[in-house]
């Protein structure tokens, strides 16, 4: 869905608003929305870990950015998501391989595992997307289940801009109050289980 399909169920209660201000208001909520629930996620990925290698990435489709690594695992062994910096002790000066038993993101580009691999492995890796600054669009997938959130969010940061004829202050409370509600909604059942209202699509792997 464009963004621009959600100006039909926002400017009634923004009288006034140019359209380009509420389609990039209404990217902005996107993004903070599959940023905070995870609602997002990709096919599984199979990437080919390499003896000595510790920096690895996945697929990205146009349009997005990395979120968050959910799972790293194979049929025998799930990876253990760490900080940054306890990946690097265990990395130490890399003088010691192993099967790696941890990963970590520095950014959203890329995932590090540790310790340094001793030998080749295949491993799935489940992870979110969210939408990039410069998107035009969220998958059908997601809107369809979730526009009523996604028009609250945008409201609230549109109703509490100073010295607009649609400011309205009461308005943008009630509006953000029902959106965080739905996002902490959401976020549960995103982590701990639920039917529908997440995005698959399956990329090339990445070697």
């Amino acid at each position: 869905m464009k963004y621009s399909e959600f100006n039909q169920f926002i400017r009634p209660d923004v009288a006034g608003a140019p359209d380009f201000l509420i389609e990039r208001m209404v990217r902005d909520v996107c993004i903070d929305f599959c940023q905070r629930t995870d609602v997002y996620i990709a096919e599984p990925e199979d990437v080919i870990i390499l003896k000595g290698l510790t920096e690895y990435e996945v697929t990205i489709p146009i349009g997005t950015e990395l979120n968050h690594i959910l799972d790293i695992y194979d049929n025998r062994t799930l990876l253990k998501a760490t900080s940054y910096n306890r990946l690097l002790q265990v990395l130490g000066n890399e003088s010691i391989q192993g099967r790696p038993r941890y990963y970590a993101m520095r950014d959203n580009d890329i995932f590090y595992v540790a310790p340094v691999p001793d030998a080749s492995y295949t491993y799935r890796v489940l992870y979110s997307l969210k939408p990039s600054s410069d998107s035009i669009s969220l998958p059908n997938t997601i809107t369809r289940e979730n526009r009523q959130t996604i028009v609250k969010g945008t409201l609230a940061r549109m109703q509490s801009m100073n010295g607009q004829s649609w400011t309205s202050l009461n308005m943008a409370q009630i509006n953000a109050q029902a959106y965080e509600s739905e996002v902490g909604r959401i976020h549960r059942e995103a982590k701990y289980g639920f039917t529908g209202g997440a995005l698959t699509a399956k990329y090339r792997e990445f070697i």
